[in-house]
């Protein structure tokens, strides 16, 4: 039986939209305590549910800026879960309004990255956007955001990302007071919460993203979009602007991300990066995909790439006539 953990900081004033997304689980479920508490709340459990556990805690603070204060508290209650789901808000001078993002957590600074199940990643982004739809809720759109972990603007170390054993995932809705405020979304991102682990029997081919932007469309695009069988998966994405901040063309860094890969369950089939990307880390890249032995691609052929599905090893010299400089 899986198990999933979504904790919601409850003070409107440090988190405007875990409170709603908790109060829509409230409304829509069957919640019942499940005989422990964190911060004087709760721990709820949601009824009704086949061939999965889910939990729900109510936090006073946002677990991502207190690390230091909740990870023992959940790795003792929580140690084993499958994933651990913040769900909060986002904003930024430049992000997008109406979104909602699922984002993987690590430090490219230090080199430290959760675990990450990219079966569970593509599993929310799938069930959001199809929560999206059928609630007519078409001014939004649905993001895998780029790897970070918001524990470094609150002043922690990024090596303190580790403290917390378990997968944690944020869970988003950005980035304007109107977004998060947003009873539909809530509502949205609340339906969508309780289908975290329906896709995970499907077969998937995981991808490493490298390069683009913070909210790259092509690596949504990559899982919102079938490509073939079986369907991308992607769970930690490393963008350009990070890449470059933080030296990831030096020989050093090399091991920062054998480190990222080796947090993704089940290993990776492909490098996916992003045209744009500098030839100096499209051959850090490179390295990576040969010491792996997958395939590189470009996020541009991905897609014709993967619909002739070339999964013998033998072929993957072929495909990497694909990489461009």
């Amino acid at each position: 039986m899986r198990h999933a953990v979504f904790i919601c900081c409850v003070d409107p004033e440090k988190d405007p939209v875990a409170g709603h997304v908790l109060n829509a689980l409230k409304s829509g479920c069957d919640l019942v305590p499940a005989g422990a508490e964190i911060d004087g709340h709760p721990i709820l459990e949601i009824l009704g549910l086949r061939d999965s556990r889910i939990y729900v805690v109510a936090t006073d603070d946002v677990v991502s800026n207190h690390y230091g204060r909740y990870a023992s508290i959940l790795n003792e209650r929580f140690g084993q879960v499958d994933v651990i789901g913040v769900v909060n808000w986002h904003e930024g001078a430049n992000a997008p309004n109406a979104i909602f993002t699922v984002q993987t957590t690590g430090d490219l600074a230090t080199g430290t990255f959760s675990p990450v199940d990219p079966r569970i990643i593509r599993g929310l982004l799938l069930a959001i956007e199809d929560e999206r739809v059928a609630s007519g809720l078409h001014e939004f759109k649905t993001y895998l955001e780029a790897t970070h972990w918001s524990g470094v603007m609150a002043g922690d170390l990024g090596h303190r990302l580790a403290d917390l054993k378990p997968s944690v995932v944020d869970i988003e809705i950005g980035s304007s007071p109107a977004d998060w405020a947003n009873p539909l979304a809530a509502r949205v991102l609340a339906r969508s919460l309780l289908r975290t682990f329906d896709r995970m029997d499907e077969p998937i081919h995981s991808v490493l993203c490298i390069g683009g932007v913070h909210f790259e469309p092509s690596f949504t695009n990559a899982v919102l979009t079938p490509y073939g069988d079986p369907p991308i998966a992607a769970s930690h994405v490393l963008p350009n602007h990070w890449l470059v901040s933080n030296g990831y063309d030096r020989e050093s860094r090399f091991v920062d991300l054998r480190e990222c890969v080796r947090s993704i369950r089940g290993g990776i089939q492909s490098i996916v990066f992003h045209d744009k990307l500098k030839s100096s880390y499209k051959g850090v890249a490179r390295q990576l995909a040969e010491e792996l032995g997958v395939p590189m691609l470009s996020h541009r052929k991905l897609r014709a790439t993967l619909s002739h599905q070339v999964q013998d090893p033998k072929e993957i010299t072929s495909q990497r006539a694909l990489i461009s400089d």
